[in-house]
């Protein structure tokens, strides 16, 4: 499936067909000694298939975790060009790590991996909400510095150690990376409200912000029609202090299996939309994965779009405050965002209170 394309180069999804061939351009191709292997590069190896399948695992050809790593075919309408690549999508440091490589040096001085990277930063920025990306050549690799700063990347002038460290990254192969980031700047406004589009409203809570485990979904549409799902946890979850303190004890104790809080909100969704296309909006990044995995596909829904809404924290905390929400809870924050986005006053809100009686007490059931 085609995400962006550009004037040179399209990108499309790789797929588990392609891991041998992914593999094949980046160790055997006229380009390899370019970056890997002795004589320049003996400190990175060319790795086997399977030392390939380390770095880059079965999950970024199939899309099951897209959030953890995710490969793309370049393509043009005569072949298909090179590999590109994100990493673990950071949302707790907003920062996405690339690598990219192209099949054969045919395709070098074109333009085309400039043009990759600038598509995928912006199809990532505005599909998963992370706003800072990273690479790290090696410094003897000339061309591929080149080919970053076309792409409008930039060294940082801090230590590299030192960012290894705040951005909790791994250590590069090389023994001279150069850290070069792109930042992209945040949407200022979100766009005007059409008949035809039905917009929700979404919040998650989950177990923390370096390794979280999705423990609650809320939505809400304009009209003020909610969802409200708690899931059940299949394996061990550690909590991190500020959930164990501000989430846990407003959560109402009705866990559901994802798989029916899924069909749920696809249910749900289906009925308020009426046919019309929806635009889910969300304060977070964090809110979009929430919503890859509750629904357990890389994808929204057909007719579905998210979008980040550029509200403050400390704005939904005087929301929360004024129309009597529990702040941190999702379908409340849900509400809060609602409020924040539309302007609408205190005195208009359908408060939780009086929405009890018209459904069921069940968090796992509401709606």
């Amino acid at each position: 499936m085609s995400i962006a394309s550009g004037q040179k180069v399209g990108l499309r999804r790789a797929q588990p067909q392609d891991m041998a061939r992914a593999h094949r351009w980046l160790a055997h191709s006229d380009l390899t000694s370019n970056f890997m292997g002795p004589p320049w590069f003996a400190e990175r190896p060319v790795p086997t298939l399977d030392q390939f399948l380390l770095r880059f695992p079965r999950h970024y050809f199939d899309g099951t975790r897209p959030f953890d790593g995710r490969a793309l075919v370049l393509s043009s309408a005569a072949a298909d060009l090179g590999m590109l690549a994100w990493r673990r999508v950071d949302l707790m440091r907003d920062l996405v790590e690339l690598d990219i490589w192209l099949a054969a040096r045919e395709y070098c001085r074109q333009g085309i991996a400039a043009e990759a990277l600038d598509l995928v930063c912006t199809w990532l920025q505005s599909s998963y909400g992370v706003n800072r990306f990273l690479l790290r050549p090696s410094r003897r690799n000339v061309r591929a510095l080149r080919c970053a700063r076309r792409a409008g990347f930039r060294e940082t002038d801090f230590e590299p150690a030192d960012i290894l460290g705040r951005l909790g990254l791994d250590a590069s192969p090389y023994r001279d990376p150069a850290l070069l980031f792109r930042i992209l700047p945040l949407t200022a406004r979100l766009p005007v409200a059409r008949e035809t589009e039905l917009w929700v409203f979404i919040d998650s809570e989950f177990s923390s912000l370096e390794a979280p485990a999705l423990l609650s979904f809320g939505a809400v549409t304009a009209d003020q029609r909610t969802f409200y799902a708690e899931l059940e946890q299949d394996h061990p979850v550690a909590y991190s202090a500020f959930v164990e303190r501000s989430v846990l004890p407003v959560m109402e104790n009705a866990a559901a299996p994802r798989a029916q809080a899924a069909q749920r909100f696809a249910t749900w969704l289906q009925q308020v939309a009426d046919g019309r296309a929806v635009r889910l909006i969300s304060d977070s990044g964090f809110d979009r994965w929430a919503l890859s995995e509750l629904l357990g596909v890389e994808d929204a829904p057909c007719g579905v779009v998210w979008q980040r809404a550029p509200v403050a924290y400390s704005e939904l905390d005087r929301l929360s405050e004024e129309h009597r929400l529990r702040r941190h809870h999702a379908l409340d924050d849900a509400l809060a965002l609602r409020c924040a986005v539309l302007g609408e006053a205190a005195s208009k809100l359908t408060r939780r209170e009086d929405r009890e009686p018209e459904v069921p007490r069940l968090a796992a059931q509401r709606q």
